[in-house]
């Protein structure tokens, strides 16, 4: 048994709500960068959620070449 859809009007179409979600690689988030030990940070601005996630891992890779450092980076929106 088949069963038919039933076509929307004109009017129905228009009266239905449509949100539309901004572009993800286009939402500002912000890295937080921290030297844990002496509790400074830097805040860094980044249009693209991809190139936030390479900052904080270049901040991971210089942690491992740093002697007696600690930095951490977090991706905050």
């Amino acid at each position: 048994m088949l069963l038919e859809k039933k076509r929307l009007s004109l009017e129905e179409m228009e009266s239905q709500t449509a949100l539309e979600l901004p572009d993800r690689e286009l939402m500002l988030v912000t890295v937080v960068i921290t030297n844990v030990l002496n509790n400074l940070s830097i805040d860094v601005d980044i249009r693209n959620v991809n190139v936030a996630v390479q900052v904080c891992a270049v901040v991971q890779a210089i942690n491992t070449i740093l002697v007696g450092q600690a930095l951490t980076c977090t991706v905050e929106q």
